[in-house]
């Protein structure tokens, strides 16, 4: 039950750190804001690129002293990096990534090992470390929350399961709003018996609660319990009655009406899928597996048989709305893409993206797979141009024509000679 509880606590936290404003370096000074934007953006650079430097110095001189007796990771780190540096010298041109084309044959035809990813994959901390399909997730999800429900948390957890495990979001909106009315007049009216009971029967309850996964239990949770009582027609009627009306009673339903609106939806979260490949394997034509579109692979085959007709309307003057047409025809096209970022010494790392994530959660993705993962850096792409993070706005990747695939060059501040990546995540570079 820990785990509800952390969860809470977590995203209360999570909003705390929002509302203090924009986060800084232990090392870097805190400068009040200024109207000369262009100093301010000079400043800035240089106080980075400064701080840049000494980290780098700084971690120099750790790998020097790790050099004296390097452990076995570091050894076989050192090897991969040696053997990428060699495919990098061999390469006689740098063939850039291919965007997703298919020929007379379709994706469902091809070799499972044709394709750059196997599938799309979700994980979810909160349940366990297995990284599987959507809809497997989603069942180990539901299967989390109705164990919890057997706990002394079944309130929170009830809360939980009624913004998780219901659609649509109007629906789940609508439900939400009604129980928190439902409790709110308790909470406002403890002694008024009117408000300690809900018939079943009454037309708002069927329409915006009763079908709805959680309900019941959170009812329970409240402290109503569902009784057969007669009607002013001497007829059965099932009601939930609230006996318990305690002030510490009142007081737990309080923080149970807040956290029904406090509470987020627990959903499954994209897994990468890293890797660490070799120029080599990089310089391959990517091939997509159909969990990338929304399209089907027939679809998409009918698609590229309108080139010719995609190349005369290339070639006359279109309206706004002619464009803005074709960019909801993509939208509709791509679900994911999936993003290569080269670096200097030769490896490539490789991550799943949703189209509609930024240039900011692909040079958090980078950061994290660096060696300094606070060194500065840019990501250059003949698409999107030199990115920096001063320069990361809120362009989606599907709005940078970034999709269904995109190459990056990995550009340092500071050059380094001993690698960029973690030595853990070289080791799981694939051989040849």
């Amino acid at each position: 039950m820990d785990k509800i509880k952390k969860f809470f606590e977590k995203k209360k936290a999570d909003t705390k750190f929002k509302l203090a404003g924009e986060g800084h370096r232990l090392n870097e000074p805190v400068q009040p804001p200024t109207v000369n934007r262009s100093a301010q953006s000079q400043s800035r650079s240089e106080a980075s690129t400064s701080a840049a430097q000494q980290q780098a110095a700084a971690a120099a001189l750790a790998r020097l002293e790790k050099k004296k007796d390097p452990t076995p990771q570091q050894r076989s780190a050192a090897i991969i990096r040696a053997q990428a540096l060699k495919e990098l010298e061999l390469e006689k041109q740098d063939a850039p990534i291919r965007e997703l084309t298919l020929s007379d044959k379709t994706q469902k035809f091809l070799p499972a090992d044709e394709f750059a990813v196997s599938g799309v994959y979700y994980k979810c901390p909160l349940v366990g470390p297995e990284v599987l399909p959507k809809k497997e997730i989603e069942k180990l999800i539901k299967e989390f929350l109705y164990q919890q429900l057997e706990s002394e948390e079944a309130g929170l957890t009830a809360c939980l399961v009624i913004h998780t495990l219901n659609r649509p979001v109007d629906k789940v909106q609508q439900c939400i709003e009604t129980l928190f009315r439902y409790l709110d007049n308790v909470v406002q009216n403890p002694t008024e018996e009117k408000y300690h009971k809900i018939r079943v029967n009454n037309k708002i309850y069927q329409e915006r609660v009763a079908q709805l996964e959680g309900v019941q239990q959170f009812l329970q949770a409240a402290g109503f319990q569902l009784k057969s009582v007669q009607n002013a027609q001497q007829e059965l009627e099932d009601i939930w009655v609230l006996s318990n009306t305690q002030p510490e009673h009142i007081e737990y339903i309080t923080n149970l009406r807040d956290s029904l609106i406090s509470a987020e939806p627990i959903r499954p979260e994209l897994d990468r899928g890293l890797q660490i490949l070799m120029p080599s394997q990089a310089a391959k034509r990517v091939e997509l597996p159909s969990d990338f579109f929304w399209l089907t692979a027939e679809e998409i085959k009918r698609e590229q048989q309108l080139k010719t007709e995609q190349a005369e309307r290339g070639l006359m003057l279109r309206t706004r709305a002619m464009r803005e047409r074709d960019e909801k025809a993509a939208a509709r096209k791509y679900r994911f893409t999936l993003i290569r970022v080269k670096f200097p010494d030769g490896p490539v790392l490789q991550g799943t993206f949703k189209v509609n994530e930024t240039m900011q959660d692909v040079r958090l993705f980078v950061s994290e797979a660096l060696q300094e993962p606070f060194a500065e850096f840019s990501l250059v792409s003949p698409a999107a141009g030199v990115t920096n993070a001063a320069d990361v706005q809120n362009p989606s990747l599907l709005d940078l024509q970034l999709c269904p695939s995109a190459l990056f060059h990995f550009a340092p501040a500071v050059p380094s000679s001993s690698g960029y990546l973690k030595d853990d995540l070289m080791i799981l570079m694939q051989s040849m």
